[in-house]
């Protein structure tokens, strides 16, 4: 993609969530708005702040585990260090892709298990082992909601009827797609062509470690529900309280619309999203857009912190810097 058109779609994404930023502001009662959020209980967010990092840490051994059976044998602190650097990245640019990308860069020229692969080839396996990360990660957000859609009728009558069955069919997904794995292992067999045999060792690489995907799934949904409580601290925060079962079906929700590559660090979308869900709370429109708003803090305010360890990675590898061409 030329450099003039990637420059033009993130202005354009930038405009875009501000403006919507700009629009749900220009609903609510600013002097209103600014109380709230300047009277929000700064201990309740720094412990926000220090569980939101905690959930990192955890989705760092996620991509660990993930990465592993792909031939990367880093230390963890590496998969820390390339997941928080890549927090950082996510700061400036759509949704997740440039956190992608930068934890993409830093494994591929990471050592493996397979030291003569080319960096191109690394470079596929390290987007592949993002991608199962995204993967399992998808699905313990969808299974929380879809849990909670069903066992809390109350609140899932809050939620339009559309996107209640829209959750259900993302759950089964890949439920339905794991099942299928033998058949479709089966047809590859068949397929004599490099690409197939290619897939087929990949398959292979997680279906024969069955354990190491119940671990994710598990760290998944221990990262997720750390997520939810942290809504819950945002709220005491705000002076108010948002009933955990119903942060369990809101939350995915709004997470997932923000995760959408049409605005930055999903600016915008959020406020949107908690504007929406939190009204069904009888919470006004101002605290509803502080909450997103403590929430995008929490957010820009570990990406920081990925900004340290992205100079500290820097710096503590400079021949690998030079060898790169990059310069402190």
């Amino acid at each position: 993609m030329p450099r003039s058109t990637a420059l033009v779609r993130f202005l354009l994404k930038a405009l875009l969530g501000l403006g919507l930023l700009a629009f749900f502001l220009s609903r609510l009662d600013l002097s209103q708005f600014l109380q709230s959020l300047s009277s929000a209980r700064l201990s309740y967010v720094a412990v926000a702040l220090c569980a939101y990092l905690l959930g990192k840490l955890i989705t760092a051994v996620r991509w660990a585990l993930l990465a592993r059976p792909l031939g990367f044998s880093n230390p963890l602190k590496d998969f820390v260090a390339f997941y928080f650097i890549g927090m950082f990245f996510n700061l400036f640019s759509p949704s997740t892709l440039g956190g992608d990308a930068g934890r993409i860069f830093y494994l591929s020229r990471g050592s493996s298990e397979n030291p003569e692969r080319g960096r191109v080839e690394a470079a596929a396996f390290a987007l592949i082992s993002i991608l199962a990360d995204r993967a399992v990660g998808m699905a313990g957000l969808v299974w929380i909601c879809a849990g909670a859609l069903i066992a809390f009728p109350e609140y899932a009558a809050l939620v339009p009827a559309v996107v209640r069955y829209a959750t259900f069919t993302i759950a089964i997904a890949p439920i339905l797609a794991w099942a299928s794995f033998p058949f479709c292992h089966r047809f590859l067999q068949k397929v004599d062509h490099p690409l197939g045999k290619k897939l087929q060792a990949l398959g292979r690489a997680y279906w024969n470690r069955q354990g190491v995907l119940l671990q994710t799934i598990g760290l998944s949904l221990a990262f997720h529900l750390i997520q939810i409580w942290i809504q819950l601290l945002v709220g005491w925060a705000l002076d108010f309280d948002i009933p955990w079962p119903y942060a369990s079906v809101f939350f995915p929700l709004v997470d997932i619309v923000a995760m959408l590559p049409v605005s930055i660090s999903g600016i915008g979308l959020r406020e949107g999203g908690y504007l929406f869900f939190l009204s069904k709370l009888s919470v006004g429109p101002e605290k509803a857009v502080a909450c997103g708003t403590l929430w995008l803090v929490v957010v820009v305010v570990s990406g920081l912190v990925g900004g340290l360890a992205f100079v500290l990675h820097r710096s503590s590898s400079p021949a690998r810097n030079e060898e790169l061409g990059i310069r402190n």
